[in-house]
């Protein structure tokens, strides 16, 4: 039996907290300069993207402090566009993962009136206790809480408060939509190298098609995909561009090669900032449940969304987004350990094409 032994990291980061806490409370405060903050938020792209609104509205609520970063190393480029943001840093989150194995050469962080870490990680830790600091405030209390929502919710078969929600708590903000352009400042660079690319050149609608999931309970069959993309094809006139991981490669290959017209594929060309601002320059998104389906609901891209098992943390801010959900908020084990039949196959390819049906003839909201 394949077992998922990525997602059990998840659970050294109480333990992370609270010594964290400790190390603080016991370490000697030593002149930290007045209105500073870091925030520290090592973790993966998809939680980064749900936590960014609550992020922004932190930052926007702190006009006039120096406000510095700490993210895993494939958000630094995106984090650096935040708006307010001086400095960002890196760090590995909890599940180290091979696109987190980079970092900056040298990193000489300044000291800090306030640490507000929201996410923390081993490599977080070590770095932390290099930084002055005169007040800590964590995520602790709001993660473990968090922790005990979402057994409760598998239990009784609900889906969970979204984590995005949960973000504005620990920052001490009211959840509220915020736009792209309230969170980023995009310079004119970025945008023409983005425009500038031959995939998206042309009139057609741009739906953006990613296949891959971290886990294999969380990825749809490649037929199902060929089925699919055949009957959105007959719905209008759209150019799929396919995005991914370089394993992601294999099955757009197998796909594209059994389609009657052509796609596209940024697939391994792009990093985690332009992959943001292609999701931004597109009209929509369909995809499982993964990294890139989140940064879609940041970039307010009308989406569709293919979830395997349950808990269902992410969901869309707005109407904007539509998931399709056959686990009934079950499915627990089938995070961790690989079923024959798992509860995204349930999925039919005529599912999706409704639901992108209903996408396409729903208002855009008023933010986007």
């Amino acid at each position: 039996m394949k077992i998922n032994s990525d997602y059990f990291n998840i659970f050294k980061e109480p333990a992370l907290f609270v010594m964290l806490i400790i190390r603080n409370a016991l370490k000697r405060k030593r002149g930290a300069k007045s209105n500073t903050i870091l925030i520290v938020n090592v973790c993966l792209i998809g939680d980064f993207a749900a936590s960014a609104p609550a992020l922004s509205a932190y930052i926007g609520s702190h006009l006039g402090a120096t406000i510095d970063l700490l993210v895993s190393p494939p958000l630094q480029s995106l984090a650096e566009r935040m708006t307010g943001v001086r400095k960002v840093y890196t760090a590995s989150s909890v599940f180290a993962r091979e696109l987190e194995q980079f970092r900056s050469a040298a990193q000489k962080f300044d000291s800090y009136e306030k640490i507000l870490a929201l996410r923390i990680s081993h490599d977080a830790y070590r770095v932390l206790d290099t930084v002055t600091t005169g007040e800590l405030q964590t995520g602790f209390a709001y993660f473990i809480a968090y922790g005990v929502h979402l057994m409760w919710n598998l239990i009784i078969g609900k889906t969970p408060r979204s984590w995005r929600e949960v973000n504005f708590d620990m920052v001490g903000a009211a959840s509220r939509e915020v736009s792209f352009e309230e969170i980023f400042s995009i310079p004119a660079g970025d945008s023409a190298r983005i425009h500038a690319l031959s995939e998206l050149r042309f009139e057609q609608k741009k739906i953006i098609i990613h296949t891959g999931g971290s886990w294999l309970m969380n990825t749809w069959g490649t037929d199902k995909w060929i089925e699919l993309i055949k009957k959105l094809q007959k719905l209008g006139d759209f150019r799929f561009i396919f995005v991914g991981a370089k394993k992601d490669e294999r099955d757009y290959r197998y796909i594209s090669a059994r389609l009657p017209f052509p796609t596209y594929s940024l697939i391994d060309r792009i990093d985690i900032l332009d992959l943001v601002l292609v999701l931004h320059a597109s009209d929509y998104f369909i995809g499982v449940d993964s990294g890139p389906r989140n940064l879609a609901h940041l970039a307010g891209l009308p989406s569709v969304t293919l979830l395997g098992p349950a808990p269902h943390m992410f969901t869309p801010p707005n109407s904007n987004g539509i998931v399709i959900d056959r686990s009934g908020g079950r499915g627990l084990y089938q995070r961790f350990f690989r079923q024959k039949n798992g509860f995204i196959d349930l999925i039919t390819p005529s599912d999706v094409c409704a639901a992108f049906s209903e996408l396409l003839s729903t208002p855009r909201s008023p933010n986007d």
